[in-house]
This record gives structure tokens, sequence and C-alpha cells, in this order.
């Protein structure tokens, strides 16, 4: 989720709770699962998660297959599904909700050149399906203050398997508090880049949704690019990137979140593939994962090098693995930020007026740090 930082003041989310049902597992199956996770590197339960951290399971769900009660479907009235990158490689297939026929005309162009953004980017032979609302999000209401927000699908499995997977990328876990015996949450999207699901698999794999700003006396900024450097977005009359909350939302339900240990599933302690790159500042020692929701920074190299300050969701609210930036759009200190008048980072926390969000090389690191091969090495 991406909030204002103007329009409604620092909101603060939700925090992590448990959204029950009727088809939530008891503490006992709690146990015997994570037990389980431990002896397999099989895939377990699977959830719908959004990103102020609420959990329900999927029910019918198949870990080989795909989710069986979110299968694709065209809504009533809404814009054929849009599918961007080249069979063989990475792609993004957008399924319109039909509420974005309301939506400003240029809203589906930026949407579809932020995600043919990501498909120039990496190398990985997947597909993935969203669905796209506006005014909303998997048919409810978005949260107050909330510019987007997603919704991702998504396994419980566990550290061995997510590690095992991100080493054969490079990367080495060596920190002296890795999260060896928890259990880890997965979305659907990075379990078919982890090879651990059907890489073209039908099912949805997360939702998106957009802010319609009525009566805010705000708007949008449509304009629209595949570079993931926008432009235009005005200070007067004062304006918000969309284009910077697509490629934001859009790389949350690729994978781009964090759990820092919440107990929102089974009440055992759950993490996700970035949290083993959220490393804690000092006074703690070197190389020391923060496993906490009040901010660390990112490294791929075991802490060595700081590429970016994660947001204290302890303290503002927001998501944990976005970038800091409810002091200053520049608070993160993200690496390789495109230069460029009134240019922000599009996976801050906070957005501003009349700021243009881009991708910033950190930006595409953290998505590397998930198993995205980018076909151009930054």
């Amino acid at each position: 989720m991406i909030q204002s930082h103007d329009l409604f003041g620092l909101v603060v989310s939700d925090g992590f709770g448990f959204e029950h049902s009727a088809h939530d597992i008891t503490h006992n199956s709690g146990d015997s699962l994570l037990q389980a996770l431990h002896q397999s590197q099989n895939l377990g339960q699977e959830y719908l998660v959004n990103d102020s951290g609420q959990v329900a399971p999927v029910v019918g769900h198949s870990s080989s297959s795909g989710h069986t009660n979110s299968t694709i479907w065209q809504a009533h009235g809404a814009p054929t599904p849009t599918v961007v990158g080249t069979a063989g490689g990475f792609q993004i297939k957008l399924i319109w909700d039909s509420s974005v026929t309301s939506a400003p005309s240029g809203f589906m162009k930026a949407v579809i050149d932020a995600a043919q953004y990501y498909a120039s980017q990496f190398s990985n032979n997947e597909i993935v399906n969203i669905n796209v609302g506006y005014g909303e999000i998997a048919g409810g209401k978005m949260s107050a203050g909330a510019l987007g927000e997603s919704e991702s699908y998504g396994y419980l499995t566990n550290y061995a398997t997510v590690t095992a997977d991100l080493q054969k990328d490079g990367f080495t876990f060596g920190a002296s508090n890795e999260p060896t015996n928890s259990q880890f949450f997965v979305t659907s999207a990075d379990a078919k880049t982890l090879g651990l699901v059907n890489a073209h698999g039908t099912a949805l794999d997360g939702y998106i949704g957009f802010g319609n700003l009525s009566n805010t006396g705000y708007s949008w900024n449509l304009a629209a690019t595949t570079t993931g450097q926008n432009t235009g977005t005005g200070s007067s009359p004062p304006q918000f990137d969309l284009q910077s909350v697509a490629l934001h939302e859009i790389s949350e339900v690729l994978g781009r979140i964090g759990m820092e240990g919440a107990t929102v599933i089974n009440n055992h302690a759950t993490y996700t593939p970035l949290d083993l790159f959220n490393f804690a500042p000092p006074p703690a020692t070197p190389g020391t994962l923060a496993l906490s929701p009040s901010s660390g920074y990112f490294s791929t190299d075991n802490g060595h090098t700081n590429l970016g300050w994660f947001n204290n969701n302890a303290a503002n609210g927001g998501d944990i693995a976005d970038w800091a930036s409810d002091t200053s759009p520049f608070q993160a200190g993200t690496h390789g930020l495109p230069a460029g008048p009134n240019v922000t980072d599009a996976f801050a926390a906070f957005a501003y007026l009349g700021a243009n969000g881009d991708i910033s090389t950190s930006d595409l690191q953290e998505m590397a740090a998930l198993g995205y091969t980018l076909k151009h090495q930054v």
C-alpha cells in the first residue's frame, strides 16, 4: 500500500491482524503444519494477504495447480484483459475490473506501461495474473488515505526452501540470527519465480486498486512511460503520480512485502523472503537481521552495504517493506534514483504531491533479491 503524505497526513495502518473465518485453522493444526514445513519442502496452506497484514486462508487451495477459488473471469462490462511481455519470458496479465470504466482517460495506459516496465526488466519465464480496480480493490472498499493497495495470494513454506532457491541466484545468508526454524509466506507470483508452483498457472495471483481521489481537490497525473521514469506530476493544480502507484502496487504482488515475525498465521512468527535482507542498524552487531517492524536497512551482502532504509512501520504506519519517507521523500537514501525535478522513489511508503515516483537501482536490487532475474545488471 502507498499512502499520501499530504492528502490525509500520516495515516496509521491497521497493523497486523487476523481476519477470522469459518475456515481458519486451529492452534493444533498450525503446530502440525509448522512441523510438517520443517520436514518437507512442499508448500503448505495457501492464504490471501493484504498490505495491512490481514490474512485469510484460501479454501480448496492447491500448491501444484493454483488456488481453485480464484479462477480468472472477466467481469461483466469490464475491458478485455491485457497481457504485457513476450511469451517465453516475463509476462503480466492485467484483468480489469468493471470499475475501471469509470477511471479517467489514460488510467489503463499508465497501469499497462508500469507492467510493461517490469516485463522489460525481468527474464523469468512466467506469467503473473493481477486484477486491477479503480476506487476499490477485490470488490471491496479501500483504506482511508490509500492512494493504492494490493492483496496477494501466497503460500506458507520454510526457511530452507526459500534460501535454497535464492542461493541459486548467488545470495548468501550468514546473519547471526537467521530465522531458520520459522515459517515463511511467499506470494503466489514469487512462488512462480522461485519454481515452487507452476510458472504459467492461470489462477489469480493478486489484486491492485487505486483511489479515485474524489472530493479531495487533487487529481492523478496520468502521464505514462515504459522506462520507470515518469514526468509531468504537477503541484498547481496538485497531483499524485498514478504510474508510480502502479509500479509500487504491482511490485507488492510480485513479493515485495515484509512480515518481520508477525504472528498473523497460526500464531507462529512469520517472515517473507525480503525480511532476510532487512538488517538492524547500530548499535546492533553488524550483520544482524532486523526481524522487527521498527525499521532497518536493505542489504544484499549480509549487511555490509546499506542500499536504503526501510519504513518504520511501528512508529509511522505504512508498510514494513516500503522505503522510509515519513519525514522526507529522500529519507531512505536509496541508490540510483534517476535525476530530474521532483523525483522520488516509487517504492516509498508515503507519496508526495507534485512528485514523480521513479524506479531506483535499489528497487531493482530488491526485486532481484526475491528471485527475479534482471536482464541488465545494476
